[in-house]
C-alpha cells in the first residue's frame, strides 16, 4: 500500500511536462475519485497549476526533490 506522499510524488513526477487528468489517473493507478481528490489538494497547495493540462509548479518541484532526498536517505542501508 502506498502512502499519500508516494502518490503525491508520482502525480508531481507525471505532471512535470504537463499531463491530462486521464494520463495521471492511469500512470499513477488511481481511481477517478482519488485522482480528483489529490489534484484538488495539490492545486490548493500550489504544487500543481492547470491550463490545458496539469503542470508541476516550482513549489511542486521543490517538494519532489525533498521527497526523493528523504526517500533515498530512509532506504539507504548502512
Amino acid at each position: 500500500m502506498r502512502s499519500s506522499f508516494e502518490i503525491i510524488a508520482e502525480i508531481l513526477e507525471t505532471a512535470k511536462e504537463g499531463a491530462k487528468k486521464t494520463r495521471i489517473m492511469y500512470s499513477c493507478g488511481l481511481s477517478y475519485k482519488f485522482v480528483h481528490k489529490y489534484l484538488s489538494l495539490l492545486l490548493e497547495a500550489g504544487l500543481l497549476r492547470t491550463g490545458n493540462s496539469f503542470q508541476t509548479t516550482d513549489k511542486g518541484m521543490g517538494f519532489l526533490r525533498n521527497y526523493q532526498t528523504l526517500d533515498l536517505l530512509l532506504n539507504t542501508r548502512c
